[in-house]
């Protein structure tokens, strides 16, 4: 019967796709042999050369916790050498970077209750923010592109498959991240991953059954209907600022500006918020250092029309 802390580790090996079976029985003799011990080996001294694993590889970041990204957080790099190869490519910085990307990709079903609800947000939060500390060399880079393809492809388990559960967890700010670090390296793949986490089913749920050329009226309704739903004022802020980051990295490039523009038709459903993205637009195709952008001025107009 391994401690949380242990059988968290435990998680984050079987979750490891290229851990081999001779390893996984490695780890298993050195978690049993962990697991006797008193003080936990990375808060004491004497037993910190023992502790090469997963749990030292990225910032110090909070105890792990219920939900499924708790595995994750309690990844740190601070005691070892977190950028010792192990096999091919690999370290423990990436190693523990991919559980946590795979770990915040994953489909979730929102909890109930305002608590848990926050402490959901937090806990994305706070795990992306220590992923923001690491800067991305090509090694992490093809990590990211690699787990961003597999989370578009993949099935009920990842956030931003196809198909996904209207109660899901949204992928918005962990999106917003991954956008911002594929952009540079791949903006097909960062435009594809962004695009498909703009979905709110919760709300998409709610549509009328009359008139439905206008979703942003809507959130009127929501209330009424899904008030467990205590972080939706969050929720849609974080859609909307991933719509306006891609609205800001598509100037120039009418197509993506136009498929940009019918995603926020699609899923954007608060009459604030479009209209926010409508004064976004306008500034960003008016800046100082360059001519006005024309289709960043339609976007703008359509938007404030809508």
């Amino acid at each position: 019967q391994f401690s949380s802390k242990s059988g968290a580790l435990w998680m984050c090996i079987v979750l490891n796709p290229h851990c081999k079976l001779e390893q996984k029985v490695s780890w298993l003799t050195q978690l049993k042999k962990w697991n006797g011990v008193d003080v936990c080996p990375w808060e004491d001294g004497n037993h910190g050369n023992e502790l090469p694993n997963l749990t030292n590889a990225l910032p110090q970041g909070a105890n792990a916790n219920q939900e499924n990204m708790g595995q994750c957080k309690s990844l740190e790099y601070q005691h070892l050498p977190a950028h010792k190869f192990l096999e091919e490519g690999e370290s423990y910085l990436t190693l523990a970077v991919e559980v946590a990307l795979i770990g915040l990709g994953q489909q979730r079903i929102m909890p109930d209750g305002l608590y848990a609800q926050e402490k959901v947000c937090r806990n994305e939060e706070q795990l992306i923010s220590k992923l923001q500390e690491i800067e991305l060399d090509d090694t992490l880079v093809k990590i990211f592109r690699k787990q961003a393809v597999f989370l578009l492809e993949a099935g009920p388990y990842s956030g931003l498959g196809e198909v996904i559960h209207q109660d899901s967890v949204p992928m918005h700010t962990f999106a917003k991240y991954l956008f911002t670090c594929l952009l540079p390296h791949d903006a097909e793949l960062a435009f594809k991953s962004a695009l498909r986490a703009m979905r709110l089913l919760v709300l998409e749920s709610m549509a009328p059954l009359g008139d439905t050329s206008h979703p942003h009226h809507i959130a009127s309704v929501v209330p009424n209907r899904y008030p467990r739903w205590f972080t939706l004022s969050h929720i849609e802020s974080q859609q909307c600022e991933l719509a306006s980051t891609m609205l800001t990295a598509a100037k120039g490039d009418v197509q993506r500006l136009e498929t940009v523009l019918e995603s926020i038709q699609k899923n954007i459903h608060s009459s604030s918020h479009i209209f926010k993205l409508a004064q976004d637009a306008f500034k960003i195709a008016t800046l100082m250092d360059s001519l006005p952008d024309i289709t960043l001025l339609k976007v703008a107009l359509e938007l404030g029309l809508q």
